[in-house]
Formats: structure tokens, C-alpha cells, sequence
């Protein structure tokens, strides 16, 4: 269908684009990043959402538009951890399973809630010189309260298999998202 569409509306000379609006106007996309796009992505996802940070985001992080804050660097998370509540997960690689499933279950919790009532900063690492200073071995996800590792006194630890329902009962486990109803939250990566 794909194939047949194109071919139906795409003539061979046009190129393909995005059209970014912000505040109801469209976004200016300087020639270099698409250039970017297609040297450094290979025109794949990781560039379009590269390029949505940059431009949509409120800050180089783009915090307001993705569910988890990536924190590249110890100062970032030394930072981050001054969120009152904080979840972060540890992972070896950007885009492994265990971090797939994070994010997927991160965002089936933000779906029935808005971002600004989920109570806790959200973020995960993948940086090998931040994995060498804390004392967590990937793949894992830690909850700080103030800035301290919640212990897991009476609470049970993530389980080996990392599935999505898993790792939502983990982080509900702890009553920061209570409110959450389990069954708008379901499924397996």
C-alpha cells in the first residue's frame, strides 16, 4: 500500500521532509542538519528524533518531549538526582531490550497521566563513564528518594526477565504512581 501511494503522490524529483510547527508557526530547519539526518543516521528514526530535540525541545535534552531525560554525563545525573523522586534506568546500550522495555513501560504510565502529576524526575543512562561511577550494574532501574537509593525493605527486586508489565509492577511497587489503574497498563516487548 505504501509503495502504491507514493508512487501516487510522490513524484521522483521531490524529496522528503517534515513540516515542524511551534506556537502555530511553521519551523525554520537549517540545510546542514538534513544533511546531518542523512550522513551521521542514515535518514533512520534516530535521526528524525534527533531533529525533534533540537528543534522542539525546551532545552538540549528535550525533557518536555521524551518520557525518560537521558543523562549523558555524572554532572547531569548528580543534577538530576535533586528531583524529590527520581527513577532512573541503567542500561549497557542505547536501544537494547531491557531498555526498550523501560521505555515502553515508562510511557504506557504516562499515558493516564500528565507529566507534570507523575511525581518523579524519569531518566536513564547508558553512558559507560556514569555506569563506572555508580554502583549499579546494568540493566537495572533504581529509585532515589532525595537523592538516596530507596532500599528494597519489604519491596521485591526487578525480576530477570524484563517485560513491560514487569518493570510497571516494579516502579508501582514503590506507590509513587498508585493512582495509575493496572489494567490501562499491560502488555510484553
Amino acid at each position: 500500500k505504501d509503495r502504491d501511494m507514493s508512487k501516487r503522490w510522490v513524484e521522483s524529483n521531490m524529496v522528503p521532509t517534515n513540516v515542524m510547527y511551534k506556537f502555530g508557526r511553521p519551523v525554520e530547519v537549517k540545510p546542514k542538519d538534513f544533511e546531518v539526518i542523512r550522513d551521521k543516521y542514515q535518514g533512520n528514526p534516530d535521526g528524525q528524533k534527533w531533529m525533534l530535540t533540537k528543534y522542539m525541545g525546551e532545552d538540549a535534552q528535550g525533557s518536555n518531549l521524551h518520557y525518560a531525560t537521558v543523562l549523558p554525563s555524572m554532572k547531569k545525573h548528580s543534577k538530576f538526582l535533586k528531583n524529590q523522586v527520581a527513577i532512573i534506568g541503567y542500561f549497557k546500550k542505547e536501544g537494547d531490550r531491557e531498555h526498550k522495555v523501560y521505555l515502553e513501560a515508562i510511557w504506557k504510565l504516562f499515558q493516564h497521566v500528565d507529566k507534570d502529576d507523575i511525581g518523579a524526575g524519569i531518566g536513564s543512562v547508558f553512558a559507560q563513564s556514569v555506569l563506572k561511577q555508580v554502583s549499579t550494574k546494568p540493566p537495572s532501574i533504581v529509585l532515589y528518594l532525595d537523592g538516596k537509593v530507596m532500599p528494597l525493605d519489604g519491596y521485591k527486586a526487578m525480576v530477570e526477565r524484563w517485560t513491560v508489565q514487569a518493570v510497571v509492577d516494579f516502579i508501582k511497587q514503590y506507590n509513587v504512581l498508585s493512582f495509575i489503574e493496572s489494567e490501562h497498563v499491560s502488555g510484553e516487548l
